[in-house]
């Protein structure tokens, strides 16, 4: 079975470890590292080259839309999935311009995300 290398990117160390959780109890996705700030998500990407980024745009230092462009120069074939509680719809047309893949409310269950990464493993 194949699976993918998903880098979560959020800064609330509880939310981090449920996606981890979620990820590794699905089986199709391995979890490669959570990372709080802009910062630390360009160095993890640039060091273990995910398949995937779940990001939360609410993050220290350069903020979710700020690293969007950066992360996916870096990782032109990723998918960079938003992650966030806002539902805004310009914020969401400023993420997707920035090189987001897809956009996923937070506060529900978790199918919406793993549709989202499932993505990945058809790419």
């Amino acid at each position: 079975m194949e699976t993918a290398k998903v880098l979560v990117v959020e800064d609330v160390p509880e939310l981090s470890r449920l996606l981890e959780i979620t990820f590794e109890l699905d089986g199709r996705f391995v979890p490669i590292g959570t990372a709080s700030s802009g910062g630390q998500a360009l160095d993890l990407a640039a060091r273990e080259r995910p398949d995937a980024v779940v990001l939360d745009l609410g993050i220290d230092g350069i903020d979710g839309i700020g690293v969007l462009p950066s992360l996916r120069a870096m990782l032109p074939s990723a998918r960079i999935i938003v992650f966030t509680g806002h539902d805004d719809p310009r914020l969401r047309d400023r993420a997707m311009d920035a090189g987001a893949s897809a956009w996923v409310l937070k506060g529900g269950d978790l199918s919406g995300l793993l549709d989202e990464l499932s993505a990945t493993l058809t790419a």
